[in-house]
């Protein structure tokens, strides 16, 4: 969404800034959530031409349900979803508006945007008797690819490409200090807009562990804000020497050792060791994160 930001604000400068730009870029959003739409069919028909001998275990094994051999692939595929995914609200809204949606501003915007996505699916799910639905990306390698053509395009712009990653989806930017009440408070008045994915998530230090009634406070709620997917991220580092397990991050505190496993959710998942399984765009979103106290 960022580089259809940036093509809505170019043509509002070159119009002379008559129409809101916030409005242009609802126009051009709504053209590419329909290009999307168009583009997706067409993979979901060619699919559908395959033969089942294609993915015979699948297929001939129950595998996937609603199969029916004298229908053909269709019969089962029909039943899954379609989706239309997205990435880099944030930034999008610092580039019309200055802002992002943790200010009231932005989060007028942001619904906006995201209701267009919800009732476009909607519509096409109408049309085409088809499951489309919005997806909140988690672009473990998108965010760093996209950013990386951002910059080819438009350089480093202040609060929008000054790093090596765009935010995720509907997230609220990874450094921003705040409670772990008030991350579920602004993410959940967007999450509703979601009806194929989504995850909210929150950095805690690796005390909590020993607090198993504040997780229990946290948990109901985000329960109570209707958050569909909610996790919670607390930092495990185990030194492979001695054994010793805390967040210490790079050096062990008891041995020396810098032969650490370091366990950390990046996305929806958990992975071992971060530093080598993704690349430096999600390294870095990993190693900003602040801690929502």
């Amino acid at each position: 969404m960022p580089t259809l930001a940036m093509m809505a604000k170019e043509e509002w400068l070159a119009e002379g800034q008559g129409e809101k730009v916030e409005d242009i870029f609802m126009g051009i959003l709504n053209e590419k959530i329909h290009e999307a739409k168009d583009m997706l069919i067409e993979r979901f028909n060619w699919i559908c031409s395959q033969s089942p001998a294609s993915a015979k275990f699948m297929y001939e094994n129950g595998v996937m349900a609603g199969y029916v051999p004298e229908e053909g692939i269709r019969s089962a595929l029909k039943h899954g979803t379609i989706v239309i995914g997205q990435l880099g609200l944030a930034e999008t809204l610092q580039i019309l508006i200055g802002c992002d949606h943790t200010e009231e501003r932005g989060m007028e915007l942001a619904k906006r945007i995201e209701a267009l996505f919800n009732k476009r699916c909607g519509e096409f799910k109408q049309q085409y008797k088809l499951n489309f639905g919005v997806y909140y990306t988690p672009a473990e390698n998108l965010c760093h690819t996209a950013m990386k053509k951002f910059k080819e395009r438009y350089g480093e712009i202040p609060n929008v490409s000054d790093r090596e990653f765009f935010t995720n989806s509907i997230h609220v930017p990874v450094w921003k200090e705040m409670s772990a009440f008030d991350k579920i408070d602004i993410e959940s008045q967007l999450t509703g807009y979601s009806n194929a994915g989504c995850i909210t998530y929150v950095e805690l230090d690796s005390t909590v562990k020993n607090n198993l009634d504040a997780l229990e406070v946290l948990v109901n709620y985000a329960m109570d804000k209707d958050i569909p997917y909610f996790a919670i991220n607390v930092p495990n580092d185990t030194c492979l020497k001695c054994g010793y397990t805390d967040e210490f991050n790079d050096q062990c505190p008891e041995c020396g050792s810098q032969e650490i496993q370091q366990l950390r959710r990046v996305t929806g998942y958990l992975t071992g060791n971060y530093k080598t399984a993704f690349n430096k765009g999600k390294q870095q979103e990993t190693e900003m994160r602040v801690k929502h106290g």
